[in-house]
C-alpha cells in the first residue's frame, strides 16, 4: 500500500521528465488526474462486482491510470479527455482483476501472479493507441 502511494505521488513526475516548459506541466496535470480517476472508478467497479472495496485491485487499477497517460500525457489539452482515459483504464484493470484473472487461469493455464496483464498490459496497449488518436487529432487542436 505504501509503494502505491509513493507511485501516486511520484508517476506524474515520471512522465513529465522529458517534457519542458508548458508540455512538462500539462504532463503532470493530466497524469494526476488520470490516475486519480482510474482510482475512483476501479473503487466503483470493485463496490458494484463484490460489495465491498477489495485493497489489491484498488491499488493495482489505481496505478493503471498512470501507465495509460505514459505516451500521450503531454499530448492531451483537455483535462476531460486525460479523466476518461484513466476511468477507462481503471475500469478494465479492476474487472481484468477480479473477473479476467481468473478465466486466465483456469482456462489459459496462465497465473498472472503480479498483475502485469491487467495493470501494464492493457493499459500500456490503450495508452499506445489513445497516443495514436492524438496525434491523428493534433492538427485539429482538441
Amino acid at each position: 500500500m505504501v509503494g502505491t502511494v509513493f507511485l501516486f505521488i511520484y508517476w506524474p513526475s515520471f512522465n513529465a521528465a522529458l517534457a519542458t516548459g508548458l508540455q512538462q506541466q500539462r504532463a503532470i496535470g493530466n497524469t494526476l488526474l488520470s490516475i486519480t480517476a482510474s482510482c475512483l472508478v476501479a473503487v466503483y467497479v470493485s463496490r458494484l462486482v463484490l460489495g465491498k472495496i477489495d485493497m489489491e485491485v484498488l491499488l493495482n487499477a489505481t496505478l493503471a491510470g498512470g501507465v495509460v497517460m505514459g505516451a500521450s500525457c503531454d499530448m492531451i489539452s483537455n483535462p476531460g479527455y486525460s479523466m476518461i482515459t484513466g476511468s477507462i483504464a481503471g475500469a478494465i484493470s479492476a474487472l481484468g482483476f477480479l473477473k479476467l484473472n481468473k478465466i486466465c487461469k483456469e482456462k489459459l493455464f496462465l497465473h498472472d501472479t503480479c498483475g502485469v496483464l491487467f495493470l501494464h498490459g492493457i493499459p500500456g496497449t490503450i495508452g499506445g493507441f489513445v497516443s495514436v488518436i492524438c496525434s491523428a487529432l493534433a492538427m485539429y487542436n482538441f
